[in-house]
């Protein structure tokens, strides 16, 4: 009996010193995130369901408060990698940084218009001749796809009313216009709590499809120096995006953790509204296609100098070796 007792407390104590050994192993990575936002829900789903880990990876979520802050995290060496607009890669590139794109997040413009009026406007936009549209100052994005959208489409009469950020839904109630862009789960609260309507969805208009809106950045000496941390992450993002399109519910119970003050059902059909809209990358490579899309608003918006330009052009601003190694890691997991 004792030497059994022996045995049991020598398997105990070395299993402990096991795991406490796998746990020292994990490589820490630090992920500051612009907002805490439903469009990066593969971050939170990565984290949750623990494809950081498999990984070999200890991440820490850090919020920046603004696409800017979340970049200048990297920069200054507080984050190894940042989730934002892309956009701040190729602005950095123009003045001699080393920024580089390395995954999708989402992966189609998710803007959506709602309104009091429930007339869909997607195949029909001279419904917003003579309407007032509420955006986000210039040269923010929504500004800049209303805007972009009105010069493309040669739309008379549109008048874009400003609002700070987060203002959009009480300023459409109080009749200070007709319109509004507007992101999840905003939209999906302004139809329950509002009785608005969505009326017109950039995502389903095939010349804005894909589009790189939110991306996963990093530094190429960053990359250089933690190759295995690098893909890593890369990878984890590969399967949690798979993930989501492939378990809903699972999916919804990881947004309600992230989202505890959103009533569950407004939190599921936002999750719903995404995934119908492409918006999480079904595979995280951000195409040249997207990158152009987002590009070609991006000069509009004069948010860069010059588009294509060896500053800004795909080759230089995206890593593919590493989502292509996840996609290939991914296939083979899932097969």
């Amino acid at each position: 009996m004792a030497s059994l007792r022996k045995t049991f407390v020598a398997t105990t104590i070395a299993s402990l010193i096991a795991v406490s050994a796998a746990s020292a192993a994990d490589t820490e990575v630090r992920i500051n995130q612009a907002f805490q936002s439903l469009l990066y829900l593969p971050l939170y789903v990565a984290q949750e369901k623990g494809f950081f880990k498999e990984q070999g990876l200890d991440v820490k979520i850090a919020t920046g408060g603004g696409g800017a802050q979340s970049w200048a995290a990297v920069i200054g060496g507080s984050a190894d990698f940042s989730i934002q607009d892309p956009i701040f890669v190729p602005k950095s590139r123009e003045n001699g940084g080393d920024g580089v794109v390395v995954a999708g997040i989402q992966d189609a413009p998710t803007v959506f218009v709602i309104g009091k009026n429930a007339a869909s406007l997607q195949d029909d936009l001279k419904g917003f001749a003579g309407k007032r549209v509420i955006t986000s100052p210039e040269p923010d994005t929504t500004w800049a796809f209303m805007s972009y959208l009105i010069k493309q489409q040669k739309l008379e009469g549109v008048k874009l009313v400003h609002v700070s950020i987060g203002n959009e839904i009480p300023a459409i109630v109080s009749d200070r216009a007709d319109y509004a862009l507007a992101v999840e789960p905003q939209v999906t609260q302004s139809i329950h709590q509002n009785g608005l309507s969505s009326v017109y969805s950039f995502s389903a208009n095939k010349d804005w499809y894909p589009f790189a809106f939110s991306s996963l950045t990093t530094t190429k000496e960053y990359i250089a120096e933690n190759p295995e941390a690098a893909q890593g992450v890369v990878t984890a993002f590969e399967m949690a995006s798979r993930f989501i399109y492939k378990n809903f519910d699972e999916t919804v119970d990881v947004a309600a953790k992230y989202f505890p003050n959103l009533p569950r059902e407004i939190v599921a059909e936002a999750v719903k509204r995404e995934i119908d809209a492409k918006g999480y990358p079904e595979n995280v490579l951000v195409s040249k296609k997207a990158w152009d899309n987002n590009l070609n608003i991006a000069l509009y918006a004069k948010n860069v100098k010059a588009y294509p330009s060896e500053a800004t052009s795909y080759e230089n601003n995206v890593n593919t070796e590493l989502a292509t190694k996840a996609k290939e890691a991914a296939d083979a997991k899932m097969k």
